[in-house]
């Protein structure tokens, strides 16, 4: 019977030194995708070697595109011929391969794709996916839980999209660059993520202005090529360790990482109580004494991510005063409370708000990880306890971080699998 793992944290060490941040989760995920639109070899590096990069590799090779992970770089081949449907077994461990539906359309005119949700075309998000691609020319079915996509030809429209969703801007993104004439997206998401993907997409011959701005424009080109491209650095593995070295009252260095893309996060870090140094490619934070409450609400970039809320959320357990956090992207970022609570961590929650009293101390205990940002806000919680922590479910942060036993201990943590 094979055990599953866990983590074992002991608490109150400082941590000192030097981390450096791989690629972009949510960055090389989508440019895993591109090899879908134009046959060829590409070859990533940076790649970060997280379960996600491995769940999007078995999605590709089920279409035909094979692909090698070695020491953080990705070697992708796409075939003349690929096929056109992914099946609930691979959609299930990761939704974000509803990506693949854009770029499918726009090379093969059908795609097939299980949906996790029985016969409902699923949360909001996903219906501006879909609202866009019909915009565009796409029909589209549900049957026994499989969505079918089809065109004759995808056509450039402007589409206006109710909310600035990171999804829906990349699929019509992927969608609209084969697409006939000109596609104009209007408020389009301005993630650092979306301007690396269209940095990757104008390489391959795409035509695309306004990336980083809330209006992108698209005119469709007849043929793209492969290429190659370094992923972007991790802001949010690089705000997770800003605030492991924060939490402990240490001081280090994040390298890999361009500060401009975590302009509001260092604002916030330095409300309480840090300094920060900035160059090109690395940010250094110091600590200065005791930690300051803040008020925090998470927006749309170039606000504070939703991704990080949970971590600034444990960063701030043993803060000076009561800080409040209004989380206003995602209405289920606050699972990580109930799990800080048992280790005696005072938060309350009311609607999309969460009141943190800053305590005196934090206990180690047994908690449970139920997502990816959940995990690592459990980790900063548990890195200034007192005691050992165990933390559950870390299949879901090493879906987002990779290695983070290796990573936390060259820096002075007492972590360990067990």
């Amino acid at each position: 019977m094979i055990v599953e793992k866990h983590l074992v944290i002991e608490g109150n060490h400082q941590l000192k030194g030097e981390i450096q941040v791989k690629g972009a989760k949510n960055a090389v995920l989508k440019q895993m995708v591109l090899p879908i639109l134009c046959e060829g070899e590409y070859n990533l590096t940076n790649v970060p070697n997280i379960t996600d990069v491995l769940y999007m590799q078995e999605v590709l090779e089920v279409l035909g595109i094979k692909t090698k992970l070695s020491e953080n770089k990705l070697n992708i081949k796409s075939p003349e011929s690929i096929g056109v449907e992914a099946p609930y077994e691979l959609v299930q461990k990761m939704r974000a391969s509803i990506i693949i539906l854009g770029p499918l359309l726009a090379r093969k005119g059908e795609a097939k794709i299980a949906f996790p949700g029985g016969d409902e075309l699923g949360p909001r998000p996903v219906q501006m996916h879909l609202d866009a691609l019909e915009k565009m020319g796409a029909t589209f079915s549900l049957d026994h839980g499989v969505l079918t996509g089809k065109t004759e030809g995808l056509k450039g429209v402007q589409i206006n999209l109710p909310y600035a969703s990171v999804g829906a801007t990349e699929n019509t993104l992927l969608a609209a660059v084969l697409a006939e004439g000109e596609t104009v997206i209007e408020n389009a998401a301005r993630e650092p993520e979306i301007v690396d993907l269209v940095n990757m997409l104008k390489k391959m011959g795409a035509e695309i202005n306004g990336e980083g701005t809330s209006e992108v424009i698209i005119k469709g080109v007849k043929n793209l090529n492969p290429t190659d491209h370094q992923v972007l650095g991790d802001r949010i593995a690089a705000g997770t360790f800003l605030s492991a070295f924060l939490a402990t009252k240490g001081s280090g260095v994040v390298s890999g990482i361009n500060p401009e893309d975590l302009t509001m996060e260092i604002k916030k870090f330095k409300e309480i109580g840090a300094d920060i140094n900035l160059k090109d490619d690395s940010i250094e934070i110091l600590n200065t004494g005791d930690l300051n409450a803040i008020e925090l609400s998470t927006l749309p970039f170039p606000g504070v991510a939703t991704d990080l809320q949970p971590i600034f959320g444990s960063l701030l357990l043993k803060a000076n005063g009561t800080s409040i956090i209004t989380e206003n992207v995602y209405d289920q970022r606050f699972q990580w409370i109930p799990e800080v609570q048992r280790m005696g961590a005072n938060v309350q929650t009311g609607w999309q708000h969460a009141m943190i009293k800053g305590v005196k101390h934090l206990s180690g205990a047994p908690v449970n990880s139920t997502d990816i940002r959940t995990g690592a806000s459990l980790i900063i919680a548990a890195l200034q306890a007192e005691g050992r922590s165990k933390i559950t479910g870390i299949e879901h942060i090493n879906r987002g971080y990779e290695d983070i036993v290796a990573s936390l201990s060259s820096i002075g943590s007492i972590i360990e699998y067990n």
